[in-house]
């Protein structure tokens, strides 16, 4: 199985899981609730998705590997989701934690 597939297939577990650890992380501002706590986080998975399945040559690969990857002027859900992060009381290194799940 592909990995776009397994993501698709085990959407509700992941995002489960991701929920579960967010609700580990005690910050200052008050407790989020099941939705605080998945904000964004599907938006990422779809579009980790969609980057995944689309078609690259072996130099754009690289490229995206070294950040030089195509960019956009929409705010992407990673982006999003890492600023309200932010303003509800996350630390860096908190925020950043929730990625490693």
């Amino acid at each position: 199985m592909r990995l776009p597939d397994f993501i698709i297939e085990h959407i509700e577990p992941i995002l489960q899981a991701w929920e579960d650890f967010a609700r580990t992380i005690e910050t200052p501002g008050a407790a989020l609730d099941r939705e605080a706590l998945r904000d964004h986080a599907g938006q990422m998975l779809e579009a980790i998705v969609i980057d995944l399945r689309t078609q690259q040559t072996r130099s754009e690969q690289i490229a995206k590997s070294l950040g030089h990857g195509p960019s956009s002027a929409e705010e992407t859900p990673a982006e999003t989701h890492a600023v309200t992060r932010l303003m509800a009381g996350f630390t860096i290194d908190q925020m950043v934690s929730e990625y490693r799940r």
